[in-house]
């Protein structure tokens, strides 16, 4: 830890998001550097509504700055969906405190030429270390115009630097759950002191950084991994120890009853599985749920994280065979996803499996593969339906680009998708097929009703016609789904007003 004493007052704002990890990172490396650092987090998510800051927010937002003395603002844009957003604040607070204002997140990194025409500064990619360095130059008057992961507008100059190498994840900084007076959480006409998010039952964490298949067309892996070629391991792992210390530290603060492993893909390898099956028991001892990739699932491997305490696990299906081979870049077959769920099943473990909806490549054939594959898996499991985002620059938004599928309009950043659908809801308007197989999707994994039953509503000409009726049904099942979930997890102590405020939005109800 830095002995030295900072004098620059920095604050970091993170966007619809308590739990935003990215924020906390940086701040506890920069409060671990000796720098003075406000979080401020304005506003929360509500599932698909995202509304528009009122200017009681704004005025918080720039109280707080203007009470606290900050001397620079960082913007957590962590999707190109909040560009609108961040740019009203930016213009807002600019205008307000003349102080100047630093973009970070995946936005910036994506679309990094839009950014700096806004921001004075933008951070890009991972940047745990580089900002300490970024900062301490401003802190001691040096120049930052060559800062490696930064760009800088001076004027009418850009000056653009390289990539910081990808640094070793134990030496990244727990999140800091001690310090409570420098954060402050902004909502509706209150600002809150404190961290919002302590007494949240639900702790997310990540083991491991990057994908080691990172070919899903749909995913940000295929626009961050070219920009690392050179400067470390794309996949890279925190050693079991670190982990476990971390754990060890959050739950003398926070209110921890379950572990969420935010990886994208959890790092099933042997040695390090068997490591954290020996120490998470002894050293943690709380339930923790994870995200596989099929290709990674084995009897073995989940066989010991079931011992360590694993309740349930997340994984994509997305699509059926065609789609995910030809238009996803998935080489996952209906029979792997089959053999899977049988593994979930004789393990004992909960299955969270996800599909992707709205896609532009789907036919009606492909959806009733889809259906028919979800109608042999073994009961029960769960289903998350996620409508596509089309992310900027990665390899499905220039392939659609380039093929005249889509236009600049139908990209998250102008296009508000990721906020409506974000969780499909059935009373989005959509064609009345795509109706129909949403309603049998959504019926399909309940288990108080028969399989006969499904096919049945499956093979009447009548709901082909007049969908109507079946998404009733499907609205009134999964209502009954929903309140056996919120029992559950009441009982289990995991329900909390968050909770409820997050997802109970009765216009755009999750699907289960």
């Amino acid at each position: 830890m830095s002995t030295s004493i900072r004098h620059l007052k920095i604050a970091i704002v993170s966007l619809y998001a308590l739990e935003n990890n990215g924020v906390r990172h940086v701040a506890s490396s920069l409060r671990e550097a000796g720098f003075s650092v406000k979080e401020i987090y304005f506003k929360d998510w509500v599932n698909n509504k995202f509304p528009w800051p009122s200017e009681q927010e704004v005025q918080s937002l720039i109280q707080v700055l203007r009470e606290q003395e900050i001397e620079i603002v960082g913007f957590s844009v962590r999707a190109s969906a909040f560009h609108r957003m961040a740019k009203y604040l930016t213009e807002r607070v600019r205008y307000d405190l003349n102080i100047p204002i630093l973009w970070g997140g995946m936005h910036p990194t994506f679309m990094p030429e839009l950014a700096i025409e806004i921001a004075d500064y933008i951070a890009i990619g991972e940047v745990d270390h580089a900002v300490v360095e970024f900062f301490r130059r401003l802190d001691e008057n040096e120049s930052v115009l060559d800062c490696p992961s930064f760009w800088v507008r001076q004027g009418e100059r850009i000056f653009k630097n390289d990539l910081a190498p990808l640094v070793d994840m134990d030496s990244i900084p727990f999140r800091d759950f001690h310090t409570q007076k420098d954060k402050f959480h902004i909502e509706g006409n209150s600002i809150t002191i404190g961290d919002p998010f302590i007494n949240n039952p639900e702790y997310t964490l990540l083991a491991s950084r990057g994908c080691p298949y990172w070919t899903c067309t749909f995913c940000s892996n295929t626009v961050t991994k070219p920009l690392y070629e050179g400067l470390g391991k794309n996949f890279r792992l925190r050693s079991v120890e670190h982990l476990v210390q971390e754990l060890e530290y959050a739950k003398k603060l926070c209110n921890i009853k379950v572990v969420r492993f935010d990886d994208e893909v959890f790092p099933i390898r042997k040695a390090w599985i068997q490591e954290f099956a020996e120490k998470w028991p002894k050293r943690v001892g709380l339930p923790f749920e994870v995200l596989v990739d099929p290709r990674m699932v084995t009897y073995e491997s989940l066989s010991l994280l079931k011992k360590a305490g694993l309740r349930a696990i997340c994984m994509g299906i997305q699509a059926n065979d065609r789609v995910n081979y030809e238009h996803y870049h998935r080489p996952v077959s209906n029979q792997k996803i089959k053999e899977c769920q049988s593994i979930f099943r004789q393990v004992g473990i909960q299955s969270n499996l996800q599909i992707i909806w709205d896609d532009p490549f789907s036919t009606e054939e492909d959806k009733d593969q889809l259906f028919h594959l979800l109608m042999e898996l073994e009961r029960p499991f769960e289903l998350y339906l996620f409508g596509l985002t089309i992310y900027p620059r990665t390899h499905m938004a220039r392939t659609l680009l380039r093929e005249g599928k889509i236009t600049e309009a139908d990209i998250e950043g102008v296009n508000t998708h990721a906020f409506e659908q974000f969780r499909v809801d059935l009373n989005y308007p959509r064609p009345k097929e795509d109706r129909r197989w949403l309603a049998l999707i959504v019926l399909l994994n309940k288990s108080f009703l028969s399989k006969e039953l499904i096919w049945s509503l499956y093979r009447s000409e009548y709901f082909k016609k007049n969908p109507d009726p079946l998404i009733a049904l499907a609205q009134g099942v999964n209502l009954v789904k929903m309140a056996g979930v919120a029992t559950q997890m009441t009982l289990r102590g995991e329900m909390t007003p968050l909770l409820i405020k997050r997802w109970v939005n009765p216009r755009s109800l999750v699907t289960m």
